[in-house]
């Protein structure tokens, strides 16, 4: 063991003594020492175990502050919880580039930045993180009891009373499960958070149904052709349903079931161009093209993803020119990607024009971009869906450090550099980040581009779904107005479509 070792596993040990002892106070400064320490020694910047500890601290001390009165909305805690998340993706980004002989600490890395993304309420990434912990590891116990909590949270968020109840039983199921798995990183604080967990339930209506097998019929889900899409759809959780951020797998949930369930206004109030009281809310509308868009997007990134045995027939007799050496892709399946990417990023443009419009924040149209939305002075913060959102947004603009796969950062660069200048997809001779080089082309992978689509697919889902829980919310906390007049939605059939 050399020194540095040493020195940064007395790192780990002295953060959790300061935070088992409460110590809060020390615990913020002996963290100032371990970033100074990172400073002036070369090497220590390369290992993963340090930015952990400093991930782990800040996140402890986030928690104290809410603990001790502070609103998850004060800047003093938003700042603490960016930093931890920075420390964590740091962390697992030079995981990443090692060895990983030491899955436990790639585990704990990727739980306590689970843990960190669901107390700011990013619940649906949280997941995620979560499920690829589980997936690493299915009897890491801890991770195990923090998806069944993550759960809970969500099914508290859900504007669906079925799925409400499904998704507690998931939770109750997997915080059970959590307990009775033999596993030393079950640690007994953690142990007494989730057997409360589990009696908060014995008190709850529902508490004879979360204990029964969840059992659901098999659905049909197509032709060939149409099974594949699904399945893929339901094996890469991109379905608007809440359902599918569960581990399991069923052709139940490969459907896009995600609507504003309740809606009240006046009833004189109207959004037709004629006066017309009687047309819905202009919100249904919004939604309606918002999941359009986003389902043409998942389609295309999924037929850009599979790889043909020949031209697409549109593909045919085009004619190009070798214009260069270094295997650049042409073709309509990487084009597919580049339109997929591109579709995607205009839905986070939309969701902040929706924000600004549901919940009048005054911008101008032109401004109602991640940066101004999150800044705004009349943003509410009252709404947790909504604050889950604001996290999400606040990604294009602001460097938390590496992510996981891309950071947003890169994905607001890519989408310039498609929009507005040229990128050179490569298949075999370009193993490097997007890059912009001396002949004016941006280049990157062609794995890396599906990579980044997809992302960009997960954190277009994630915003829309939270989007809709928001107004739910914003909802159930409006005064019912004395005399109300239901009125019916019909559905927009699938037939209509043709």
């Amino acid at each position: 063991m050399t020194e540095l070792d040493k020195k940064i596993i007395k790192f780990g040990i002295d953060i959790d003594k300061f935070s088992d002892s409460h110590d809060y106070i020390k615990l913020l400064e002996y963290m100032k020492k371990i970033k100074l320490f990172i400073t002036q020694n070369d090497e220590a910047r390369r290992d993963a175990r340090i930015f952990y500890y400093l991930g782990t601290g800040y996140g402890t001390y986030s928690d104290y502050m809410i603990r001790t009165g502070k609103k998850h909305t004060d800047l003093e805690v938003i700042n603490c919880w960016r930093c931890s998340m920075y420390y964590f993706r740091k962390s697992w980004s030079l995981y990443e580039e090692s060895d990983k002989s030491q899955e436990e600490l790639g585990l704990r890395i990727l739980t306590n930045y689970a843990n960190g993304l669901d107390s700011a309420g990013r619940v649906i990434e949280a997941l995620r993180i979560y499920r690829k912990v589980l997936k690493m590891n299915e009897n890491f116990a801890i991770a195990r009891g923090n998806y069944g909590r993550a759960l809970q949270f969500l099914a508290n968020m859900v504007n669906d009373s079925g799925h409400y109840n499904d998704i507690h039983c998931y939770a109750y199921q997997s915080v059970n499960k959590a307990i009775s798995t033999k596993d030393r990183s079950l640690h007994e604080k953690a142990l007494e958070v989730f057997r409360n967990i589990i009696l908060n339930y014995e008190n709850m209506p529902i508490k004879d149904a979360v204990k029964e097998a969840i059992v659901y019929e098999k659905c049909s889900l197509g032709e060939i052709e149409e099974s594949e899409y699904r399945n893929w759809c339901l094996e890469n959780h991109l379905f608007l349903n809440p359902l599918n951020e569960v581990i399991e797998i069923e052709s139940a949930f490969a459907h896009d079931p995600l609507t504003i369930t309740t809606y009240t206004e006046s009833i004189h109030h109207t959004d037709s161009v004629n006066g017309n009281t009687a047309e819905p809310p202009r919100w249904f509308a919004m939604l309606n093209q918002l999941k359009e868009e986003y389902v043409y997007a998942r389609y295309l990134c999924y037929e850009g993803m599979k790889k043909y045995k020949e031209a697409h027939f549109a593909d045919r007799d085009v004619k190009l020119s070798l214009a260069s050496y270094d295997y650049t892709n042409y073709s309509i399946r990487v084009e597919q990607l580049k339109s997929a990417f591109k579709n995607l990023y205009s839905i986070l443009d939309q969701i902040c024009f929706f924000v600004n419009d549901f919940w009048k924040l005054g911008l101008e149209e032109r401004k109602a971009d991640a940066y101004n939305v999150c800044k705004s002075k009349a943003y509410p913060k009252n709404n947790i869906a909504l604050m889950s959102l604001y996290w999400v947004l606040c990604e294009f603009y602001e460097k938390y450090g590496e992510a996981e796969q891309a950071s947003e950062k890169e994905l607001a660069l890519l989408r310039n550099a498609i929009e507005h200048k040229f990128v050179k997809v490569h298949e075999y001779s370009w193993s490097r980040k997007l890059q912009l080089e001396e002949d004016k082309f941006y280049h990157i992978s062609e794995d890396n581009l599906k990579k980044y689509t997809i992302r960009l697919l997960e954190i277009a889902r994630e915003s829309i779904m939270y989007l809709v829980y928001a107004i739910g919310i914003n909802e159930s906390k409006k005064e019912k107005p004395s005399a109300a007049i239901p009125m019916e939605l019909l559905d927009y059939d699938d037939e209509w479509k043709i």
